[in-house]
């Protein structure tokens, strides 16, 4: 399986999800969200749920966050109003994990930790090396299609101007928020920077 036919295949979806948000609240929309997960907690599994959040949203949500930015710019604050998702129980992303050789099965998992119980790691440790570098896979994958969501103006045509399109688990630290640094222009994302940074602190 080919990266540039799943970046497709997920850009075509990634359009869609956008769409649908332009029958909802378009002229109040200032975010999109790309939670990242895994089904079950499975590595070989991870998905990207997309959303959005309005500025009505954000402005009621501010009695219950510590200030208006992290309502603004929290996903615990936000709707979580899912209009797609990217990945998961995804054939296309399966056949890519197994041609790239990552992928393994439950058997080949419930062998490895066994033997990692009888003193022998070593097997272990190669699924949790194949788990990384999935996640790391998927994710070069996910940014990339952010990044053509805003190169083609997807976004633009769909919801009327250009959109952060904020990459995230749901703890806030220095990996996931480099996704999002690596999906958008610069100026998108100055404030969601900024609130990350005081949040960090």
């Amino acid at each position: 399986m080919d990266k540039e036919n799943i970046i497709k295949h997920y850009c075509a979806k990634a359009e869609r999800a956008v769409r649908r948000m332009s029958r909802k609240e378009i002229g109040d929309i200032y975010a999109i969200s790309f939670w990242k997960d895994n089904v079950d907690d499975d590595p070989r599994r991870p998905v990207v749920t997309i959303g959005y959040n309005t500025v009505s949203h954000a402005e009621a949500q501010k009695q219950n966050a510590s200030n208006a930015m992290e309502a603004k710019w929290n996903y615990a604050y936000w709707m979580q109003d899912d209009t797609g998702t990217l990945g998961g129980n995804d054939t296309m992303l399966r056949i890519y994990f197994k041609d790239e050789g990552l992928f393994y099965t439950l058997h080949e998992l419930n062998k490895a930790e066994k033997q990692e119980e009888n003193g022998n790691p070593e097997g272990y440790m190669m699924i949790e090396e194949k788990d990384r570098q999935m996640q790391e896979a998927f994710m070069d994958i996910v940014i990339e299609v952010a990044n053509r969501l805003h190169r083609n103006e997807t976004i633009t045509r769909a919801l009327g101007r250009d959109l952060p399109v904020i990459i995230h688990e749901l703890e806030y630290y220095d990996q996931p928020v480099g996704w999002t640094a690596k999906a958008n222009p610069t100026p998108l994302v100055t404030e969601f920077m900024e609130w990350y940074r005081s949040f960090a602190k």
